[in-house]
C-alpha cells in the first residue's frame, strides 16, 4: 500500500492543495508512486497534519490531529491509494466510504478480485499470510518518542489498527524480541550449568568436561543466536558511531541479566540503560521496531528523524531506515538541511504560505513535471546552499561571521595597498597581516 495523491479542498490553512506524490515523467518508475517523501516548511505549514491525515484516510485511525469526536475533515480531504506489489491497483478514499477491489494471488501469483464498496474498516489488501500480521500496519513514530526503557507497563501489548508510538511507549516493542532473547539466555544457563556439574562431580574427568564445554560450543554454532542477529543486522552499525555495541556475552548475576539487550562500549565496560545518551536512545528506539517488526508493503511516518542526531548519522539514517523494511513507503517531516539532502527533487513536498496565509507547495520544477525540468536537486547542494535555495533563508551567516567579512576584506585591501607601496615590512603592515591571519583562522579561510 502507498499514497500516490493527497487532495485537500479546504480545510484549516489547507485550501486547494493538490499533493502529486508519485514519480515524474522521465523516470524510471514514471506515474508510480514515491518510495519515500519529505515534508519541509515553517512551523504552522502542517507537516505533522499531513502525517497523521494518512493513518485515517488508509486505516480509519484518529490521531491527535484528527480526534474521534471531530468530523471537520470530511468531503473536504481525499487520499488516492495504490496497492499490489508493484502498486498496480488504485483506488481513492473520500469521506467515510471506499470504493475498492479485494485482490487475491493464487499460486501463480494471477489477480482475481470482486468489486465491493463497503464502510470504511481496515482493509486487508493482500490475501497473503502477512496480512494478518503486524509486518503489514502503519508504523508512526513521532518526534516525541517516549524513551522510557526500564519499566514497560504492559508486557503483553497488542497492536491496534497501526503501530503507533505516540501513544504507546516505543520500547514496548521489545516485547517481540524479548521472549526470543530469554528462552536463548535460558538454554545457554542450563547447559553452562551442566558443565558446572560435570566439573565437581567428576573435576578429574577430563573427557567428560571436555564433552560438556563441546556441547555449550556446538549449540552456540547450531542455535539461532537473536542478540548477534540484533547486533549484526540492526544496532551495531549505527551504535560504533558513538563506540558502542551490543553487548553478546552473557553474563548471569541477576534475574534482569535475563531476556534483555544490552549496550556496551568498545571496552566491554556495559552501559546502563539510564545512563544512555539521547541520541543512542534515538537510534536504538527508531530503528530496532523496523527492526523488528519487517514491515511489508505498508507506510512508515517519521516525524522530525534528525532530533538528538549529530550530523553525520543525519546523513546515514534515511536509507538505513528503508534497509529494515521490505517495499514499504516512508513520509518524514523535517528540519534538518541534512536529512533534505537525502532525497531527490520530487520526493521532496516544500509547504508555504501564501499572503493570504493559506498553504502551498513550492514547485521545484518548470513546465512539465518532468525529471529533466528540475532546477533544485538538494544532493548536489551543500548545506549553505539548501538552506538558502530550499529552506529559503536569505543570509546563512551569522552576524559576527558578517561582521568578520567585512572587517577582512578591509584588512586584505589594506594589506595590498601597502604591498603596493613596498610597505610590507613595516610595524602597522605586520600589526594588520596579524589581524588578517586571525580572522582567516576563525573564518576556516586559508591564506597565503
Amino acid at each position: 500500500m502507498k499514497v500516490s495523491r493527497i487532495t485537500i479542498k479546504d480545510f484549516h490553512q489547507f485550501k486547494d492543495l493538490d499533493l502529486d506524490l508519485t514519480y515524474p515523467a522521465g523516470h524510471p518508475k514514471a506515474g508510480k508512486p514515491l518510495d519515500k517523501v519529505c515534508f519541509i516548511g515553517q512551523s504552522g505549514t502542517g507537516k505533522t497534519t499531513l502525517l497523521e491525515m494518512i493513518p485515517l484516510f488508509t486505516s480509519r485511525y484518529h490521531t491527535k490531529s484528527f480526534p474521534e469526536d471531530s468530523d471537520d475533515y470530511l468531503d473536504k480531504i481525499s487520499v488516492s491509494i495504490s496497492y499490489g506489489h508493484n502498486s498496480e491497483f488504485n483506488t481513492t478514499v473520500v469521506d467515510k466510504l471506499l470504493d475498492f477491489r479485494i485482490w487475491s494471488w493464487d499460486e501463480s501469483h494471477t489477480p482475481k478480485y470482486a468489486d465491493q464498496t463497503r464502510e470504511y474498516d481496515p482493509i486487508e489488501y493482500y490475501n497473503l499470510e502477512w496480512t494478518k500480521k503486524i509486518a503489514s500496519k502503519i508504523v508512526y513514530l513521532p518526534a516525541n518518542l517516549n524513551f522510557e526503557i526500564d519499566d514497560i507497563e504492559d508486557p503483553n501489548y497488542s497492536y491496534g489498527k497501526i503501530v503507533d508510538f505516540s501513544k504507546s511507549n516505543v520500547s514496548a516493542v521489545w516485547n517481540l524480541i524479548l521472549d526470543s532473547i530469554q528462552k536463548y539466555h535460558e538454554q545457554e544457563l542450563q547447559i553452562r550449568q551442566d558443565i558446572s556439574k560435570a566439573v565437581e562431580q567428576a573435576p578429574n574427568d577430563l573427557d567428560g568436561i571436555r564433552l560438556a564445554v563441546n556441547k555449550l560450543e556446538q549449540w552456540k554454532k547450531s542455535q539461532f543466536n537473536p542478540i548477534a542477529d540484533v547486533a549484526d543486522n540492526c544496532l551495531d552499525a549505527l551504535l560504533a558511531n558513538f563506540k558502542l555495541r551490543v553487548k553478546r556475552e552473557f553474563n548471569f548475576n541477576t534475574k534482569g541479566d535475563i531476556g534483555f539487550i544490552k549496550i556496551e562500549d568498545f571496552n566491554k565496560n556495559e552501559i546502563p540503560h539510564h545512563l544512555w545518551s539521547t541520541g543512542t536512545k534515538q537510534i536504538v528506539l527508531s530503528s530496532l521496531p523496523l527492526y523488528l517488526l519487517k514491515p511489508q508493503h505498508t507506510i512508515i511516518l517519521i516525524d522530525e528523524p534528525e532530533r538528538s542526531l549529530y550530523p553525520d548519522l543525519q546523513r546515514l539514517i534515511i536509507n538505513y531506515y528503508a534497509s529494515l523494511t521490505k517495499g514499504c513507503q516512508f513520509f518524514y517531516s523535517t528540519h534538518s538541511p541534512i536529512i533534505a539532502a537525502s532525497f531527490e527533487p520530487w520526493e521532496i513536498v516544500e509547504l508555504k504560505f501564501n499572503e493570504a496565509g493559506q498553504v502551498y507547495r513550492d514547485a521545484y520544477y518548470e513546465g512539465e513535471n518532468h525529471v529533466d525540468n528540475y532546477f533544485i536537486d538538494p544532493r548536489y547542494l551543500d548545506y549553505d546552499l539548501i538552506l538558502k535555495k530550499v529552506f529559503d533563508m536569505k543570509d546563512t551567516n551569522a552576524d559576527l561571521r558578517t561582521e568578520a567579512i567585512v572587517e577582512i576584506t578591509m584588512l586584505k585591501n589594506q594589506i595590498d595597498q601597502l604591498k603596493a607601496e613596498g610597505k610590507l615590512k613595516t610595524k602597522e603592515a605586520k600589526d594588520i597581516i596579524i589581524r588578517y591571519k586571525n580572522l582567516a583562522n576563525k573564518l576556516a579561510w586559508k591564506t597565503e
